[in-house]
């Protein structure tokens, strides 16, 4: 979830005021500012409602003291408003910092900043890579996913999108045997990991991503650490639409 990313409170009017979330980590707390700045061309009045740190995807927000702003802000040119936010007793987790602003007096905008970590001891995740190099099949879709790194932080499937064999040959003679014919377009997906029965938490504010090599497209899937506790880990594609691929259990490091 990038610096920009907002939600406007019951509308999906595009905002007047943009607010990018600038901060710097520090051991015990997030140091930063807010930087607002005229979207339309238009000059606003915006008030600074509220600010939380909260748990990514989900999960409990926490209120940042932060002093009563009420300021104007104009196109071209950028306002910084200060803030610091204790992270000292924060559980291990991702978060974002959001915040809140009213405009003109009358509709409200939230938004939400790149997400951090506050890292898990280490006796308490599991750390390696383990090698797959596995094919996953959902429908007429292959998936090779490569490997999957755990990390202190987060959890990464790395994968790649994979033509299975003679899928595109039927897909031709239903479109009445054309050689070029061209499969639909790849629909999105990502890889959810399974530690003893129960799926790992997704971060899309870390992922996925994708390689810069056109011939190998690597993609890759974020989620939550794998616990130390966990007896069991597996790993499958799924798409959009909730099909999803057979899962292949894992080997724990």
């Amino acid at each position: 979830m990038g610096a920009g990313h907002l939600t406007d409170v019951g509308s999906k009017h595009v905002p007047p005021v943009s607010l990018r979330t600038r901060f710097e980590r520090f051991p015990a707390t997030i140091k930063g500012a807010f930087v607002l700045q005229g979207a339309d061309g238009n000059p606003h009045a915006i008030e600074l409602r509220s600010v939380r740190v909260a748990r990514v995807p989900v999960g409990p927000e926490r209120p940042v003291p932060a002093p009563a702003v009420a300021v104007n802000v104009a196109p071209g040119r950028d306002l910084f408003v200060p803030f610091e936010a204790s992270i000292a007793d924060l559980p291990p987790g991702w978060y974002e910092v959001r915040s809140s602003i009213q405009v003109d007096g009358a509709r409200s905008y939230e938004y939400g900043s790149r997400a951090f970590s506050v890292l898990w001891p280490r006796g308490d995740v599991r750390r390696g890579t383990i090698r797959v190099d596995s094919l996953l099949r959902v429908g007429d879709r292959g998936f090779r996913v490569e490997r999957v790194e755990l990390g202190r932080d987060a959890t990464t499937v790395v994968w790649r999108p994979q033509e299975v064999p003679g899928v595109r040959e039927a897909a031709a003679r239903t479109a009445g045997g054309g050689k070029d014919h061209d499969l639909p377009l790849e629909p999105e997906a990502w890889a959810v990991l399974v530690a003893d029965g129960e799926a790992l938490e997704p971060l899309p504010a870390a992922g996925p991503a994708t390689s810069a090599r056109p011939s190998r497209p690597e993609r890759r899937s974020v989620a939550y650490p794998v616990p130390s506790s966990a007896a069991s880990l597996s790993l499958l594609m799924r798409l959009p639409s909730g099909e999803s691929s057979d899962p292949v259990a894992l080997d724990l490091p």
